[in-house]
């Protein structure tokens, strides 16, 4: 034999055999997959990245202070969540009392929406003042809303709050207000 048919023959024998080791593993790869109850599935809210922004709908105290927010404004984050459902963008952290403009530009960086939540709904002859404020209410339409409930105890239908807050403003907040438990 030549010695360029033994080099290719050499060649071919060593593209064979990085050929077949490829395939044996995997085929032993896709063997284990099947046999395995479990496997593993990496979200964006399954690991934190220390260089990249936060879910603020679902980052947790604790992380939130290894990002550098403090405790008070971590906490005001969480109570929002509890009462909203959640936060429908970055910039209803200024709804939070104590984030002002400058807080603000600070904490934005830290933190994203990645999936918008549904909207808690509450009872508005219930509401506090935080509570109507958390939802988007501006003082002013507060300050109509207790004008009313003082006049009649109570707001008792979608009628009266359109009255209040006129029909733009009342449209948005139709879907989560209620009036009465039953």
């Amino acid at each position: 034999m030549s010695e360029n048919k033994k080099f290719l023959l050499l060649i071919l024998v060593i593209l064979g055999i990085f050929a077949g080791e490829k395939l044996y593993k995997n085929l032993n790869l896709k063997k284990n997959r099947k046999e395995s109850k479990y496997e593993l599935t990496i979200t964006k809210n399954s690991y934190e990245d220390k260089n990249g922004p936060l879910d603020i709908n679902k980052a947790t105290v604790d992380s939130m202070l290894k990002n550098g927010i403090s405790l008070k404004y971590a906490e005001g984050i969480d109570e929002y969540r509890e009462i909203t459902g959640g936060f429908l963008t970055i910039e209803e952290l200024r709804r939070i009392k104590g984030i002002g403009a400058r807080t603000f530009e600070k904490i934005s960086e830290k933190i994203i929406v990645y999936e918008k939540p549904e909207r808690n709904s509450f009872y508005i002859n219930e509401a506090s003042d935080k509570t109507l404020l958390y939802f988007g209410f501006t003082k002013k339409e507060i300050k109509k809303i207790r004008k009313e409930q003082n006049r009649n105890f109570k707001i008792n239908s979608n009628i009266e709050l359109r009255n209040i807050l006129g029909d733009e403003r009342y449209y948005y907040f139709k879907d989560f207000v209620q009036y009465e438990r039953y």
